[in-house]
């Protein structure tokens, strides 16, 4: 496993963890592969399998993924570090997954509207949802404004059950594709109760300033107001980068390094 997660409590207001990144190479191969379209390639990375890269022709696949890593404007910029956020975050989920977790592939497209993934976890009995978690995945340089500006007013809405049926789309869609998890699956839709099941969780980078208990405490304050109840509702996931762009853009130039590598001649 490429990220390695370190786990916290902020009181009652939410649990979580630290992210780290311990194998660079790995994670810049896993991406490469995500971007690709290859996703079940990248889940076999994940679980530590030496799968050797596809010799088949997909020059214009590469050529559409490199592109999603160059970036010139802010906007691309910020499209394009979203996007590989949004990777990280689908890495370090399936950390803590389990043979009933259910955890929704990364979009491809960089400006994709609605939450940014969502987990399932079904259970043990295999006739019920048990959680339903929605993700907000988010790479920024300004955490706790982007938080109260684009992520709590996503959570209320999903909290007060004004986007069920959007909900109601993606848990079929995942679903259905695995039918050895739950025995009915429509009796398992119509029975869901969403005020039950539904939990939350936020991804977002910070600098190393706010790593530490009471800069916690204030990024995510008001967490409980948005997503009332247990704190068990409320995940908090972040990893710290000094300077994200910089990052990032070192980063995608290794992950075109390795795009480029694939090539074949036609």
């Amino acid at each position: 496993m490429p990220i390695s997660l370190t786990s916290f409590t902020s009181g009652t207001l939410c649990f979580g963890h630290r992210w780290k990144i311990t194998n660079q190479s790995v994670l810049e191969e896993i991406v490469a592969n995500v971007l690709l379209g290859k996703v079940e390639h990248a889940k076999k990375i994940l679980n530590g399998l030496n799968i050797p890269a596809s010799q088949r022709n997909i020059n214009n696949a590469i050529d559409d993924a490199i592109s999603k890593l160059t970036a010139v404007s802010d906007t691309e910029h910020y499209h394009r570090d979203g996007l590989i956020f949004q990777i990280f975050s689908w890495i370090a989920a399936h950390k803590n997954a389990t043979s009933n977790t259910v955890i929704a592939d990364p979009h491809l497209i960089p400006a994709q509207k609605g939450f940014d993934g969502l987990q399932i976890d079904i259970s043990s009995d295999n006739n019920s949802v048990e959680t339903v978690r929605v993700y907000e995945d988010k790479a920024t340089e300004n955490p706790r404004s982007t938080i109260t500006s684009q992520v709590w007013p996503e959570f209320k809405a999903f909290y007060g059950g004004e986007r069920e049926s959007e909900l109601d789309y993606w848990l079929t869609t995942l679903l259905k594709y695995r039918t050895d998890l739950i025995n009915d699956l429509d009796n398992a839709i119509e029975t869901l109760i969403w005020s039950d099941t539904r939990k939350f969780r936020i991804a977002i980078t910070v600098d190393h300033s706010h790593d530490n208990e009471n800069e916690i405490k204030k990024m995510f304050k008001g967490y409980d107001v948005k997503v009332p109840g247990d704190r068990t509702l409320r995940q908090s996931e972040y990893i710290c980068f000094d300077n994200l762009r910089n990052w990032m853009d070192s980063f995608s130039a290794n992950v075109i390094v390795i795009l480029e590598s694939r090539k074949t001649d036609v």
